[in-house]
């Protein structure tokens, strides 16, 4: 986490896998479905209580937590992963990446 905040300072940008990029949304959505669900409809149901078994909110929240777990995770591998090439001695060509240059 330090790495992310240290790039993060340093104006680096990190470029999502496109599975975490896919985690994060599906938690938007949501998160934003559990916003709107929440929310009165009408003036008369701003008083009224929030029926919601604990259960279902427990859900909710272990679904959150898996689906930013998982990006989270996808997001560290990706980082780990391109740290260690991009500090490989090796040029691109000696690592199997062809030729650097024309």
């Amino acid at each position: 986490m330090n790495d992310a905040r240290h790039a993060a300072a340093a104006g680096v940008c990190l470029a999502l896998p496109e599975q975490a990029h896919s985690k994060l949304a599906q938690l938007r959505d949501h998160l934003g479905l559990l916003a709107q669900m929440t929310y009165a409809v009408t003036k008369e149901e701003e008083d009224e209580l929030l029926e919601i078994r604990r259960s279902v909110l427990g859900t909710c929240f272990e679904m959150a937590t898996v689906q930013l777990e998982d990006a989270l995770h996808a997001v560290e591998h990706a980082s780990h992963a391109n740290h260690r090439s991009s500090s490989s001695p090796l040029r691109g060509e000696d690592r199997g990446e062809g030729p650097t240059s024309p």
